[in-house]
């Protein structure tokens, strides 16, 4: 059986969803992420997900510090300097996630550094999810996307 290929900013949106009101489930047989929302299924999506339920992988959102502990990883792999420091205080305050993006739009190089990092690790993430199911795939980076 061929690999799927799947888009990886799609599974990490829908492993970081924290909002609630979304249900993202992953497509064995095309790799795609069919989002619904939870509470006003469209009749159309509802049937589709009852007629073959082994077909669809709900997608859990990972905890949110999870995220958190990808941003302490990746402030650990910058030099002892001001963006380091920076990014640090940051984790420390109240709204860590909103404080971190804040600082890095001051320093757009490591702000790309953090994007590349961010990825790997949620790509890391989805693929044991993917093989825990027994789903082979190969994800279509970022900025491969159209």
């Amino acid at each position: 059986m061929t690999a799927l290929t799947v888009r990886a900013d799609e599974l990490i949106m829908a492993f970081e969803d924290q909002g609630g009101t979304l249900r993202h489930f992953f497509d064995r047989q095309t790799g795609e992420v069919l989002t619904v929302l939870e509470d006003e299924m469209e009749e159309e999506d509802a049937e589709r997900l009852e007629a073959d339920p082994d077909r669809y992988l709900l997608i859990e959102p990972v905890p949110s510090w999870v995220g958190y502990e990808i941003m302490s990883d990746f402030v650990e792999t910058l030099p002892d300097t001001k963006v380091r420091r920076e990014l640090d205080r940051a984790l420390q305050q109240r709204r860590p996630f909103r404080r971190f993006k804040d600082v890095l739009l001051n320093y757009p190089s490591v702000q790309e550094d953090w994007f590349r990092f961010h990825e790997q690790a949620f790509n890391k993430i989805i693929l044991e999810w993917l093989d825990d199911h027994g789903v082979e795939v190969t994800l279509a980076p970022f900025h491969a996307q159209p």
